[in-house]
């Protein structure tokens, strides 16, 4: 009998780490992204790499402080990065492992992105 394929299309998901220290990490990433404006911001800066906050607030229809404290929740687990541009600062996806998940769940980029 043939075992089923993973979920997601994921068999060739080598950037898992099963370790027990993996898991707690890939625990606290899921953690942080299962509120719901956090997970809204992230899909915003996937679709719009190099997003500012005042933008990406408008976007998900929050206020830039709302947005900036959510950011910061997520920079910290290492899932986005800021660059600074002038006075503000540019926001795109740090971790590959995790462009390579949402990719994998269907999610999309701007058209002035480029294809990868």
């Amino acid at each position: 009998m043939t075992p089923d394929p993973p979920p997601f299309g994921l068999e060739s998901a080598t950037f898992v780490d099963a370790t027990p220290d993996g898991i707690d990490e890939w625990a606290d990433v899921f953690q942080a992204l299962s509120d719901n404006n956090r997970l809204r911001i992230l899909l915003a800066v996937h679709h719009v790499p190099g997003i500012c906050v005042s933008d990406l607030a408008e976007t998900v229809g929050m206020t830039a402080n709302a947005t900036s404290h959510a950011l910061a929740a997520l920079r910290l687990r290492g899932i986005v990065r800021s660059e600074r541009s002038g006075r503000e600062r540019r926001w795109t996806i740090a971790s590959d492992q995790i462009h390579q998940l949402l990719h994998q769940v269907g999610a999309t980029h701007s058209p002035l992105h480029p294809e990868h």
